[in-house]
């Protein structure tokens, strides 16, 4: 008992610690810090700034600042600046005539545990690897040839799709679309980066697949407050940054997979390279900076992921708009 007592008394005072620190280290930084103009915006709280402000739909609280402060509100998001563009005009002024200012992404937890330490072509800070690995999707992944060379990789794909449908259908099974789809983007993303389909068979593997997606999107999602208050990010009050670690884990061992299976059949591709190949070709660029194998295994996760969430993404709206549908129906019945 007097362990636990004095463990509980340690844990209290070093809270109370570093909650003055960050009090008076905000106080200073207010009363010390040249003036400067900024746009305008609420004053917010110490430590803490507008976080309470922004309340349980912020896009509804941010959209109220802009029709009382203007198109460029500033807030004060507990210790880090943020300025919220609200207008096309605005908005063009920080990303096409401000675009080299703003280029960079600041890092938080989900670019640093779940995208390498942000080493993939979305949190990449701008220069010239991040250039080589935009050109390198734009030529051999998102660019109009790329996606005629691997159109019939996805008319085969749906065509499988289609195919397990039926099956399912006469077998007098239920079909569950969301799993579907995975199964064949994941297929088709497969053979378009490894020249390789990544399941068989749709099953436990996929599903599994299904799971670390949607688990990856929700832990993205999740509000941090050490990504606001980064002097309190090492203590992991939520314990999303533990998730988020175990969760990349889980890609990492896969994503590792992948490339070592797909060095193993490197002399069945002579002649014909995939994705992946061209990436692992640019780890030594004359040119300039080569890709290392860090840059090369985010940016095989990112783009695992792209195709995924739009899938799930329309999926989940489709499913709203059903329920909305449904409530509305209800309630004119109820009428």
């Amino acid at each position: 008992m007097a362990i636990d007592t004095l463990f509980r008394e340690i844990a209290a005072a070093t809270l109370v610690f570093f909650l003055t620190r960050l009090f008076l280290g905000s106080l200073l930084l207010l009363l010390l810090k040249p003036a400067c103009k900024l746009p305008p915006g609420p004053k917010g709280w110490p430590v803490i700034g507008a976080l309470p402000l922004l309340g349980t739909m912020p896009h509804v609280s941010l959209a109220q600042m802009a029709k009382k402060y203007g198109p460029i509100v500033y807030l004060k998001m507990g210790t880090c600046d943020m300025a919220v563009a609200s207008t096309p005009n605005s908005a063009r002024a920080f990303l096409k005539t401000l675009d080299m200012n703003f280029s960079n992404r600041p890092p938080n937890a989900g670019s640093t545990y779940m995208a390498y330490y942000c080493q993939d072509m979305v949190f990449a800070d701008y220069g010239p690897r991040w250039m080589l690995l935009r050109k390198l999707c734009n030529l051999n992944m998102f660019g109009a040839k790329a996606l005629e060379d691997s159109a019939g990789v996805r008319a085969i794909e749906t065509g499988h799709m289609v195919r397990a449908m039926c099956e399912s259908s006469q077998r007098g099974e239920a079909v569950v679309i969301p799993e579907m789809l995975t199964f064949a983007m994941a297929n088709i993303i497969g053979q378009v980066i490894l020249g390789r389909r990544m399941f068989g068979e749709k099953g436990a593997k996929s599903n599994e697949f299904k799971d670390m997606v949607v688990e990856h999107m929700t832990l993205a999602g999740q509000f941090n407050v050490g990504d606001f208050i980064p002097a309190i990010a090492w203590i992991d009050l939520q314990g999303i940054e533990q998730k988020m670690k175990r969760v990349n884990s889980k890609w990492d061992a896969l994503i590792r997979k992948m490339v070592t299976e797909h060095t193993e059949l490197a002399h069945e591709r002579e002649g014909n390279p995939d994705f992946l190949d061209v990436l692992m070709a640019n780890t030594e660029n004359p040119q300039g900076p080569g890709l290392s194998m860090t840059n090369i295994k985010a940016l095989l996760l990112r783009t695992l992921l792209l195709l995924q969430i739009l899938v799930y993404d329309n999926t989940v709206l489709k499913k709203d708009d059903e329920d909305n549908q449904w409530h509305e129906v209800k309630q004119r019945e109820d009428e």
